[in-house]
């Protein structure tokens, strides 16, 4: 390597709730982070050579997403538990909010405005603190999918609770404004699971994807095998934005 070759990655470090886990993608090794980390060539021929250890073998993966995490739980417990900068090149990524917004629904339900600026403050936050944290480190935060496609009816089929897509829109939009370009990326997975989810089979839905109506979901809201590999997808594709990896 010369001096003017990048430092290699060192570490990966994912924050965040069940979208980046193992458990319901069909186990260890399958969720959106370990297969960023390191893909399952069997099961994802496409991305053979598409992941961190492939060209950074050293790469260490520090997986501290946890199921049913909050933007609270990221402040005061994940980011507690997380490596010390010793050097080389971070990747960290972000997947968190949906959990702030199903307490929202489930606990109170009123304070929608309140309640999306204090998710928007805490995820920026988190944001800031892992900026801090990684003298070379590269933060992907993840906008919150909605597994209703766009239609509102998450609590009963059939009712739309269309204030709530309010809010769904309000966060992501401050999700998208904390990507800088240069430390930090988006991944848009609110965007690019559109189609995809409760309603994917209906071809009345205005995001129906005729050309692949696949459901990225499991019976509930988690992502299912290809919903994990897809969300490692605007993973991998953020960081070849950065130009950390190669296409």
């Amino acid at each position: 390597m010369n001096d003017s070759s990048p430092a290699p990655i060192a570490r990966y470090l994912a924050l965040g709730d069940s979208i980046s886990i193992d458990e319901y993608a069909g186990g260890r090794g399958r969720g959106a982070a370990s297969l960023l980390h390191r893909n399952r060539d069997d099961e994802f021929p496409e991305f053979r050579g598409r992941d961190l250890v492939t060209g950074h073998p050293e790469a260490k993966l520090f997986l501290k997403a946890v199921d049913g995490a909050t933007t609270r739980a990221v402040l005061e417990k994940q980011i507690t538990r997380v490596p010390t900068d010793e050097g080389g090149r971070t990747v960290m990524t972000l997947t968190i909010g949906g959990n702030d917004l199903l307490l929202t629904l489930q606990m109170r339900g009123t304070l929608l405005g309140e309640d999306a600026d204090g998710a928007i403050r805490r995820i920026d936050s988190i944001v800031g603190s892992m900026r801090n944290r990684y003298k070379d480190g590269l933060l992907i935060v993840s906008t919150i999918y909605d597994p209703t496609d766009g239609v509102g009816d998450l609590v009963n089929p059939g009712f739309p609770l269309l204030r709530e897509l309010g809010l769904f829109q309000r966060v992501n939009d401050g999700i998208r404004a904390m990507a800088d370009g240069e430390r930090v990326f988006l991944a848009d997975v609110h965007r690019h699971f559109l189609g995809h989810g409760n309603h994917h089979a209906d071809p009345a839905n205005p995001h129906h994807d005729a050309a692949d109506p696949s459901g990225w979901f499991t019976e509930t809201i988690e992502p299912n095998a290809r919903g994990a590999s897809e969300v490692r997808r605007l993973f991998w594709q953020a960081l070849v934005e950065a130009g950390w990896v190669a296409e």
